[in-house]
């Protein structure tokens, strides 16, 4: 009766099966492909200071994003010539950026002005002749800066080598509350003194660079105030010994592109969650890992709202992988080449949640999988209930949504782009089609 409902003779049911058989394996294929190649990782909106200012590449390449603007030219109003650097006077203060200058004479600039507070310093110094970008002690003299990006050349193929000295930063260790470093090679930076004692540090980050096994002697004195960590398109996490973060209480820790395998994540999420971050983290980001196929357990996070391990290579979820202990905000399973996902496997208060299964390879939208989260979306006020994103999914059109299409109908709007059949929509299917299953 569903199939003469549906899809109206048994000739034209054979006929899409035919087509769902190859529209899966198209997709399947386009998905791997699409998950291997796609280099070009997309960052969410939810994060502040998510990549340095365009200033750090003088607008030639990335950028560490929107929450830094962008400084003009050195025609802006400003108390001191900053030249050769630019100089930018805004409303939080003085904004320094020197883009391709030699160390010697970004020393200089900061040894003869004579403001002491600034608000933002970006540094891409040009390299050395021995092809590194060497910062010495004392580089930006007695100012205190609370914001420091520092990049390396980006049209530098292989990467210039950064070096820090210890004190390279000694009199602004009490102000500095964000850190970045961008496209450089750490491989002899062979420790992370040169932020000992940044004792108000809140957000440090670390973005397309190689060689990053330093990080596991970031000094406690720079923990107390940290909130975001981020370390994005790096090398060399994998093998490192992932810092104890006591006493930091992390808020945000992203992880994007860094090549991580299973075991790689798990060694470090075991060193989070020993931490005092394990009370405190609410955003964890593993995505566009590639080589990661299996979602991470979270349960040790009790604060934790906000999962992503979008654009991976994970086939299936099993039972109680994703237990989360406070309300869900959002669930990112995008482009993961997931293919079935067992009962149980989501637990917790997702009644306000967005969680995203866009672009996978699902054929079944299972009641055990999926009822009891969708109702509790049902059971918010209007207009603050979830949704369950499924777009891009080749679901049957089968039995299996019986539960839904016919038992459950008014949990159906809490399901976005849910399309059976490679064309049926969801909301679209008659409850009366599944009567005899």
């Amino acid at each position: 009766m569903i199939r003469a409902a549906i899809l109206h003779t048994t000739h034209f049911d054979f006929n899409m099966r035919v087509f769902n058989c190859f529209f899966q394996v198209l997709s399947l294929g386009l998905l791997l492909t699409a998950v291997v190649a796609d280099v070009a990782r997309k960052y969410d909106n939810n994060v502040d200071d998510v990549r340095p200012a365009k200033a750090l590449l003088n607008n030639k390449g990335a950028h560490f994003g929107r929450g830094i603007r962008r400084i003009p030219s050195p025609k802006e109003a400003c108390p001191e010539d900053y030249s050769p650097c630019t100089c930018q006077q805004t409303p939080s203060g003085l904004e320094i950026s020197c883009v391709d200058i030699p160390v010697d004479q970004i020393a200089n600039v900061f040894y003869r002005t004579q403001t002491l507070e600034l608000y933002q310093v970006v540094l891409t110094a040009s390299g050395s002749p021995l092809g590194t970008v060497d910062l010495p002690a004392d580089l930006l003299k007695d100012k205190r800066v609370q914001r420091i990006y520092l990049g390396c050349p980006p049209t530098a193929n292989p990467k210039l080598g950064l070096t820090i000295d210890s004190a390279t930063f000694e009199f602004t260790r009490f102000t500095t509350t964000v850190f970045g470093i961008l496209n450089c090679d750490l491989s002899t930076q062979t420790d992370m003194q040169y932020l000992n004692g940044f004792s108000v540090l809140n957000t440090l980050r670390i973005d397309d660079s190689n060689n990053i096994e330093a990080i596991a002697t970031l000094p406690t004195t720079t923990l107390p105030s940290l909130k975001k960590l981020f370390v994005v398109n790096c090398t060399g996490l994998e093998n490192a010994a992932f810092p104890d973060l006591t006493p930091a209480r992390l808020l945000r820790l992203h992880l994007e592109g860094n090549g991580l395998t299973d075991a790689g994540v798990n060694n470090i999420l075991v060193s989070v969650g020993s931490s005092s971050s394990s009370s405190s983290l609410q955003e964890l980001v593993l995505s566009n890992e590639y080589v990661m196929t299996k979602i991470p357990r979270i349960a040790s996070f009790s604060n934790l709202v906000w999962y992503d391990v979008s654009f991976n290579a994970i086939p299936y979820v099993s039972q109680s992988t994703l237990v989360f202990s406070s309300p869900v905000n959002y669930l990112n399973l995008k482009s993961i080449s997931l293919g079935a996902i067992e009962g149980g496997a989501f637990l917790g208060d997702y009644g306000k949640a967005q969680v995203n299964l866009e672009n996978n390879s699902l054929t079944e939208f299972r009641e055990d999988v999926f009822k009891t989260m969708l109702e509790q979306m049902a059971a918010q006020r209007p207009g603050e209930g979830g949704k369950v994103i499924v777009t891009g999914n080749p679901f049957d059109c089968g039995c299996g949504l019986a539960w839904l299409i016919r038992d459950n109908p008014s949990l159906v709007s809490h399901v976005l782009n849910g399309v059976c059949g490679g064309f049926f929509k969801f909301e679209d299917l008659n409850p009366e089609s599944y009567a005899d299953c």
